[in-house]
């Protein structure tokens, strides 16, 4: 099963070379050596072949593209992408080499006679054995004999082992006289496959061969150790083999290993010496599903070779969706959505009829995203087995034993047995996402599914980590998960995280849109090393991604007190519910949180989680690493209780609206968008004293300076009308006059405070000042005007027009409902001002350019969803600007969606600055 060497390939390839070209070669070749060197001319067609027919494949190739693209330019980057996580034929052929030279090894390592499976004296001293022997004793022998078969398998095979990780598998044989009867029992397959990895490991490198003998978890699970080997020098990093322990076929009856079978004893478990009489022993689904895994692992790939072999676009498909899961960090750790699982499940799409043989690898992709996002394997799950032998377990079988159910062609495993409901709730939530990226023409799909990450802390808008893993071994016992913990080989991890999920999902209910785990890739460890332990994980990370509608509500209503619900409420809750009387008169249980301000009532999320954790599983908040408002302090106002400033802001727009709700507001902090929002400051008399005759204020010398009151600009737009006169200097005038009688009636009929000037008029009013400007809509037009010496009308941009122009018609489109459609937009905004000015940026950056950035990360935030809290909002920004190509692509601000997909093509200019963003109102 190992790949031939095509060393007859390479002779054949140097004696085609050796006796010279065609003429036609020799005649590009005179062509390419009278060009320019270094240079690629193009090649020159004569007429026949530049207006022939196009053939059946041409003509199926536009077609599709046509139909399926929404540009040539999308096909072409997919195809460049698959030739660049394609393996090239010289580092395939390295890898074969090295294939062979350890299959060589593996074949002549010596027999070691049979011992008990506890008497591990005969190991080489130093090497310790990659698995927790936990409890130590069981019963067996175990006997060392040279593999039956050293076999390559996996995606290397089916050409589906791609960039940049390249990992072959090679499945390693065990023979029948290394097992006994009842192997199956108490990890004893387990033990002894480990014990078989060791004597490998060890004799491996002993021979100096490698670069690296290392052992590591398949797919995270800490009873399935396997032996990673890497070449040595300048190829070290070329390929990484996986070694796999299987047993030979038939050393395992599969019934013994039914889901609801058990093969852990309690007794052993727990190390007593009899077990319980009249008590029935739980199945042990995960720890069967284990061992299965192992038997049919050629079984799969003889299927997954029979696809691939009639299936143009099977390589491609699987090499896009590995692509795609690798940036959403699905593709690792226990529990996982891998390569192995975007195979099979490409491989039971053809099987069923939902993509044809015909298919290229970008319809195996949207097929594949199609049936993610429509098909929930947690309630209807699939088999690739055609058998329907009644020995074998049946779908429903596979769902009261599992969450997700993906059954393999052997009708024995569950390929998603270690996956959570989440996890896959994950997979089809960004697969719904992709969907609709896929089928909108306003945005480059490639970039947004293949290139960009979406790593857990800018995906999702609260982060919680817990660094003290150990905790959950004590959670374990007071849920009374012995079951689990059995089933999961001590893994309590692993055996608490269904139930620890639940949990959060009940207490967080409609506040959340989607929940998300994510477990740390356990890292590889010497030979000559302890394995690491369940508490040796960094930490246990959560995403939270909320529901705006109810995540800030202060308030759980529960049922009513009469109701049975009522005690279940209670028991949930504990000490926080209590009975309320609603408005509506009916009393009910309910629980009220602890908020003062929209900053506190973001974080009610957090005080649910650290409620529930503490209450139902004894975790302390100490050891509860919590992420949702790291960085609001930084905008926070020196005032108590401590806000960030969106009460002061909702202050100053009410006043504003009382003053009056014609004007045309235009500055920042009436878009909720003002780094530190001004608050009102009522005068102190004491401090200050009024000038005669005049609305002004003088500070007494005496006395402290008086508090600075900023000045909030306000635009009042003027009525169109024939009688405005159209030399600039007289609407100077007009507008100055405007602003005495504007000062004067405000004063009279309102009893306002008002101080008019020959540009704008200061109006105080509820501590605040409103400096207010009138606006003509065709001064702009007017500054343009210009007269040749030939007495010649021309337009011509002035910076006053400019400057007009930008104050009194492209502003405005800022002022847009963005605060209302997302609460977190004024957050984010105002962080992202305080990091510029920190920078020393302002004058670099405008405000109203910071604006826009924060705009386009809520309107266009593909592939993720609009942030939720000011400071995943932040981390955008921060890497827009980090990432964007802001020198060859315009950034598009599509404020109202006034941008359509028809025209947005022609907002990018031939010539135009590298930091370039459009809005509708600048795409002509």
């Amino acid at each position: 099963m190992l790949p031939e060497s095509d060393e007859g390939t390479k002779g054949l390839e140097k004696e085609e070379k050796q006796n010279g070209t065609p003429k036609e070669e020799k005649a590009k070749g005179k062509k390419r050596a009278a060009s320019p060197e270094g240079l690629l001319q193009p090649v020159k067609l004569g007429k026949s072949e530049l207006y022939k027919v196009p053939t059946n494949e041409e003509l199926s190739h536009l077609k599709e593209t046509e139909n399926l693209f929404h540009s040539n330019l999308l096909r072409l980057q997919i195809e460049e992408l698959l030739k660049e996580v394609t393996l090239k034929e010289k580092r395939k052929q390295r890898i074969e080499a090295f294939l062979h030279e350890i299959s060589a090894l593996l074949n002549n390592i010596p027999e070691v006679p049979a011992r008990d499976i506890t008497d591990q004296s005969w190991l080489p001293t130093g090497v310790k054995v990659p698995i927790l022997q936990l409890p130590f004793k069981v019963k067996g022998k175990f006997r060392f004999l040279p593999p039956a078969q050293v076999k390559v398998v996996g995606s290397y095979l089916l050409g589906t082992c791609n960039k940049p990780e390249v990992n072959v598998d090679v499945a390693v044989i065990m023979p029948k006289d290394v097992f006994q009867e009842k192997d199956n029992l108490n990890q004893r397959y387990h033990r002894k496959r480990a014990l078989y990895l060791v004597h490998l490991a060890q004799h491996l490198a002993e021979t100096n061969r490698f670069g690296s003998v290392a052992f590591a978890y398949q797919n995270g699970n800490h009873l399935k150790p396997i032996v990673l080997l890497q070449p040595q020098g300048k190829d070290a990093k070329t390929v990484r083999v996986r070694l796999h322990a299987c047993p030979a076929p038939g050393v395992f009856r599969p019934l013994r290993l039914h889901p609801s079978k058990n093969n852990i004893r309690t007794a052993w478990f727990t190390e007593k010496d009899s077990p319980e009489t009249g008590v029935a022993e739980p199945p042990t689904p995960h720890y069967n599903n284990s061992i299965l895994w192992d038997l049919v692992m050629e079984t799969n790939l003889l299927y997954l070779s029979e696809v691939a072999s009639a299936f143009r676009g099977f390589q491609g498909g699987v090499a896009l969706l590995k692509v795609w899961l690798r940036q959403r960090e699905l593709h690792q750790g226990l529990g996982c959505f891998n390569g192995f699982m975007a195979s099979m499940l490409v491989g039971y799409l053809l099987a069923t009829h939902k993509i044809s043989k015909m298919m290229s690898a970008y319809q195996v992709l949207r097929n594949a995203l199609h049936f993610l996002a429509t098909t929930d394997l947690t309630t209807a799950g699939i088999s690739l087995s055609k058998d329907r032998e009644p020995s074998l377990p049946s779908l429903t079988d596979f769902h009261q034993a599992f969450q997700v159910v993906f059954v393999d062609s052997s009708g024995l495993v569950n390929l998603c047995a270690d996956m959570t409901a989440n996890t896959y709730k994950q997979v089809q939530f960004e697969a719904r996402q992709s969907m609709e990226i896929l089928d909108d023409k306003r945005v480059d799909g490639f970039q947004l599914l293949f290139m960009t990450q979406k790593p857990l802390v800018r995906t999702f808008d609260h982060v919680f980590h817990l660094p003290h893993v150990s905790k959950l071994q004590a959670a374990c016992k007071k849920m009374q998960l012995l079951n689990a913990l059995m089933d999961r080989g001590g893994n309590y991890v692993a055996a608490i995280l269904p139930f620890f999920l639940s949990l959060l999902e009940r207490g967080l209910a409609r506040r959340l849109v989607l929940l998300a785990h994510q477990l740390p890739q356990t890292q590889p460890w010497s030979i000559r090393v302890d394995p690491p332990k369940h508490k040796d994980i960094s930490s246990l990370s959560f995403g939270l991604l909320l529901n705006l509608d109810f995540a800030n509500s202060v308030l759980e209503r529960g049922p009513e007190a009469d109701q049975d619900e009522a005690m279940e409420f209670r028991q949930f809750w504990g000490e926080r519910s209590e009975l309320r009387r609603f408005q509506d008169g009916v009393i009910c249980e309910a629980v009220l949180w602890d908020a003062a301000n929209l900053c506190q009532k973001r974080l009610i999320p957090e005080q649910i989680i650290r409620h529930i954790l503490k209450l139902h599983l004894d975790i302390p908040e100490t050891s509860i690493s919590y992420v949702g408002a790291l960085l609001e302090p930084l905008i926070k106002l020196g005032r108590e209780p401590a806000g960030t400033g969106e009460e002061e802001m909702v202050s100053l727009i009410r006043s504003y609206d009382d003053l009056s709700r014609k004007l045309w507001h235009l500055e920042g902090s009436l878009r909720y968008t003002e780094t530190f929002p001004p608050v009102p400051v009522k005068p102190d008399y004491t401090f200050h004293g009024k000038i005669k005759d005049r609305a002004s204020f003088l500070p007494v010398a005496e006395k402290p300076c008086p508090a600075y009151v900023a000045p909030i600009k306000v635009i009042c737009q003027m009525e169109g009308s024939g009688q405005w006169p159209r030399n600039k200097e007289a609407i100077q005038c007009i507008k100055a006059a405007f602003q005495m009688q504007l000062a004067e009636v405000l004063n009279q009929q309102h009893h306002l405070l008002c101080r008019p000037a020959a540009t704008y008029t200061d109006i105080h009013k509820d501590g605040y000042v409103f400096r207010l400007q009138v606006a003509y809509h065709r001064e702009p037009q007017i500054l343009k005007e210009l007269v040749t010496p030939e007495g010649m009308l021309k337009y011509q941009d002035t910076p006053e027009s400019q400057q007009l122009q930008l104050e009194t018609l492209h502003l405005p489109f800022l002022t847009s409902s963005l605060q209302q459609q997302y609460p977190a937009f004024s957050g984010s905004c105002r962080l992202a001002k305080r990091w510029i000015n920190a920078q020393l940026l302002s004058d670099s950056l405008t405000e109203e350019a910071v604006d826009l950035l924060a705009a386009f990360l809520f309107l266009s935030p593909a592939p993720f969803t609009a942030p939720s809290s000011p400071q995943v909002g932040f981390l955008r920004f921060l890497h827009l600007l980090a990432t964007f190509d802001w020198k060859n692509s315009p950034l598009l601000v599509n404020l109202n969606g006034d941008l359509k997909g028809e025209n947005s093509g022609t907002v990018f200019q031939p010539i135009c600055p590298c930091f370039y963003y459009p809005v509708p109102s600048t795409r002509w």
